[in-house]
């Protein structure tokens, strides 16, 4: 019923505040619902553990990551595809670093994350080694191995720069924007053997292109 839904809605954002604030060992559902504006028992008609509201999170996530990839606008030109696509990623995962948290740094202690990660960082790969096929000319099995390779890195630098906060990075680039120019590059310049076109960057580009 509407009612329900708008209940469960309210749970969910609560839950997801109280996740980036906190982290995942440091909450209870208690604090959920307290935020939420409902009573424990209500909270528990929708969710009897913290691990399944962060799984339903974590899945609508990725869910929003997908839809707008493929409302990513058509364009010939790769460094655009690329750069699209990382501002994406940065975007949905950067904004939620409970989430990701989770997703990083638990896996090994919950199952559900775990499968929740490798479900859809394999999507994600697999729309990247289609790009490095079509326009990058690579054979399907180097793209899909690429793809993998530069996943990893993509995972890298969000983690490091909105879960642990690493003063290097930080010293480096601040905003979003500008950490998806920085992987825009390092993608760039892994695919085309060269540096990305000097009219679509900034001084993040030229701090990694500089000699």
């Amino acid at each position: 019923k509407a009612k329900g839904l708008r209940t469960r809605a309210a749970i969910k954002e609560a839950a997801r505040d109280v996740l980036n604030e906190k982290g995942f060992r440091q909450i209870r559902l208690q604090d959920v619902a307290e935020r939420a504006g409902v009573s424990p028992s209500v909270l528990y008609r929708y969710f009897r553990v913290l691990r399944s509201v962060v799984a339903e999170l974590a899945e609508d996530l990725f869910e929003d990551l997908r839809e707008a990839g493929e409302a990513q606008p058509a364009t010939e030109d790769p460094y655009e595809w690329i750069l699209f696509t990382l501002n994406d990623a940065v975007h949905h995962l950067g904004k939620n670093p409970g989430i990701l948290g989770c997703l990083f740094g638990l896996a090994g202690d919950y199952q559900e994350f775990d499968d929740i990660w490798k479900k859809n960082a394999h999507a994600w790969n697999l729309r990247v080694a289609g790009f490095l096929t079509e326009q990058a000319g690579f054979g399907r099995a180097p793209a899909t191995n690429l793809a993998y390779a530069l996943g990893a890195v993509t995972e890298g630098i969000i983690y490091q720069t909105y879960n642990r906060h690493t003063e290097d990075h930080a010293a480096f680039s601040g905003s979003a924007k500008d950490t998806a120019e920085l992987i825009a590059t390092i993608w760039y310049r892994t695919i085309f053997l060269e540096n990305p076109p000097d009219d679509k960057t900034s001084r993040v580009t030229r701090q990694l292109t500089e000699k």
